[in-house]
């Protein structure tokens, strides 16, 4: 996870706030006994949000798919992805509200693919199964609320109130969503693996039930914070990346995997010519 190297003043005031702002959860798991079972549930139900809130939004996208040249493929498509020919035509808006600009019955394949990406979401529940839903207590979805209030705002700023429906895909939408959750996902496969096999080396080669011990001298939440803290620091390099991607023309260090594969330039540089001529 690399930020840029030597950030401006006012870019490093920032992302000192993002990461500080991110790491209070470590302090009050540590300080205050605050449960990882019940933080680690806000963050995926944040995640899950962030993806729905972005399907939603590319209903409204008005641009047509551009999958020539591309390294990363959201769930439901690769490179032998053929297009309906609907794609071919004018979009027919349908217009849902006064207030709303109008939707796309074309893009809710784009839509309905994009959510498989859901199975990798699932992945982190697997060793949980059932007993997840012991984690949904009332400050969990108090939490929930506020994550999903803050995302729904992002998504209204970032593609309806700056009209960036008009010269985006659906695709480009819900890829940027699905960008993040393959960047949580490979955090969470390397903080895994190492992390365990770090601790099996400790109990197994240097002190064997030195963990046990630990645990209970300074509490489990302690025990996990090595698996906490570089989820953590995955969730600041998000805020701030796609910070980054949405502000600057051209990003640069980790923004420039939140920003995606845009060929809107390309777009703008047909249609520029077109009215040179």
């Amino acid at each position: 996870m690399a930020f840029p190297a030597r950030p401006p003043a006012e870019g490093r005031s920032a992302l000192a706030l993002v990461v500080a702002t991110n790491l209070l959860p470590l302090a009050g798991v540590v300080a205050f006994g605050w449960n990882v079972g019940e933080l680690l549930a806000v963050y995926w139900i944040e995640v899950a949000v962030l993806v729905i809130a972005h399907a939603c939004a590319a209903m409204f996208a008005e641009r047509p798919i551009d999958l020539s040249n591309r390294s990363f493929y959201i769930t439901g498509y690769d490179e032998d992805t053929e297009r309906d020919e609907v794609w071919e035509h004018d979009p027919e808006p349908i217009r849902l509200a006064s207030w709303l600009p109008p939707i796309y019955r074309r893009n809710v394949g784009v839509v309905r693919r994009s959510l498989g990406v859901f199975v990798f979401l699932l992945v982190p529940l697997l060793p949980v199964g059932w007993d997840a839903l012991s984690y949904l207590t009332p400050a969990v979805g108090l939490a929930a609320l506020g994550v999903c209030g803050a995302q729904v705002a992002e998504v209204r700023r970032e593609f309806l109130a700056e009209q960036a429906y008009e010269d985006r895909s659906p695709y480009m939408v819900v890829e940027a969503a699905q960008r993040v959750v393959f960047f949580y996902f490979m955090i969470g496969i390397v903080t895994v693996t190492a992390v365990t096999f770090g601790i099996f080396v400790v109990e197994a080669a240097i002190a064997p039930g030195a963990l046990d011990e630990f645990a209970e001298a300074f509490g489990v939440e302690v025990v996990v914070l090595p698996y906490l803290l570089p989820i953590t620091l995955a969730k600041a390099t998000v805020e701030w990346g796609r910070r980054r991607a949405f502000r600057e023309d051209d990003p640069d260090g980790i923004a420039t995997w939140f920003t995606g594969e845009d060929p809107r330039r390309e777009w703008k540089k047909r249609e520029e010519s077109a009215d040179d001529w």
